[in-house]
């Protein structure tokens, strides 16, 4: 009797034992990404980003958020760009600059692409420098075609801001 109530406390304190092991390394959900996005102009745009990715919950360095950042552009920028591809209604000054802002849509997905396959911090603020040249380019289009304040220009704002995004976090990135 004496040694099966030994055996039910010895049981007990391994199980206790790894449980307070498996979680004496987890951090809290976030942390990283609390402390990068406070170091950043807009925390809120930040957090918005980088929590559409679980991979963000637990992080453990810049260069994943960074990664997080970029993939989540691309696929907002490429969201963008397919649905003007798509457009075949609107106004006339969204439909005149539809051609122009797919082409600059497609030379922002080449230069966010090749940002994020580069290591080299010069290279990556270039390239992102050139897609938010880009957005620009496909914004003054649009204005010029009397077509401001369309849902062009709110992804085109949104876009921007993610690009500058992924450069701060690329810049973080490459002090660290």
């Amino acid at each position: 009797m004496a040694s099966l109530s030994l055996t039910k406390i010895l049981i007990l304190f391994l199980f206790t034992l790894l449980f307070s092991i498996s979680n004496a390394d987890s951090s809290p959900p976030y942390k990283l990404v609390d402390k990068v996005c406070s170091k950043l102009q807009d925390v809120d745009f930040c957090w918005q980003i980088l929590q559409c990715d679980i991979r963000s919950k637990f992080a453990e360095n810049i260069t994943i958020l960074s990664t997080i950042a970029f993939d989540v552009t691309i696929k907002q920028v490429n969201s963008s760009r397919d649905l003007l591809r798509g457009l075949k209604t609107g106004s006339p000054g969204v439909l005149k600059s539809l051609k122009d802002c797919i082409h600059a849509y497609s030379h922002v997905m080449s230069n966010l692409k090749l940002s994020k396959s580069k290591e080299d911090c010069s290279f990556i603020s270039y390239h992102i420098q050139a897609a938010v040249e880009e957005i620009k380019r496909c914004q003054r289009i649009v204005d010029s075609n009397g077509a401001h304040g369309s849902f062009i220009t709110n992804d085109n704002d949104v876009n921007e801001e993610a690009c500058w995004l992924c450069e701060s976090l690329a810049n973080l990135m490459c002090k660290s």
